[in-house]
C-alpha cells in the first residue's frame, strides 16, 4: 500500500490545533496526578478524569474520520477528494 497523500490530513486536521490539543491532556494528565499525590477527593480526580476523556474521545474522533477518509480517497482511484469525503463523513456524524 502506498502512502496516502498528506492532502487528506491536511483537510482533517490542522498540525498546531492538533498540538494544542494534545499539549492540553497532557497538561490535564499532570494535573490529576497532582491531585492524587495531595489526596485531593476522588469525585474531584474523577471529574478531570472525564474532562481527559472527553478531549482524548474528541481526538480519537477527529483521527478516525481521517483514517476512514484516508481509505476512502485511497479506494476512490481520484474519483473523489479529501474535502468531498470529508463534507460527506461531517454530515453522517452529524445525522447520527
Amino acid at each position: 500500500m502506498q502512502p496516502t497523500s498528506p492532502n487528506v490530513r491536511e483537510v482533517f486536521w490542522d498540525v498546531e490545533d492538533m498540538m494544542r490539543r494534545l499539549r492540553r491532556i497532557e497538561g490535564q494528565v499532570r494535573g490529576v496526578e497532582a491531585m492524587v499525590q495531595r489526596a485531593e477527593s476522588c469525585q474531584a480526580v474523577l471529574t478531570q478524569v472525564a474532562a481527559i476523556e472527553g478531549a482524548i474521545k474528541q481526538v480519537a474522533r477527529i483521527i478516525s474520520a481521517c483514517s476512514v477518509a484516508e481509505r476512502v480517497v485511497e479506494i476512490s482511484d481520484g474519483q473523489l477528494d479529501a474535502t468531498q469525503v470529508r463534507t460527506v463523513i461531517k454530515d453522517v456524524l452529524r445525522s447520527g
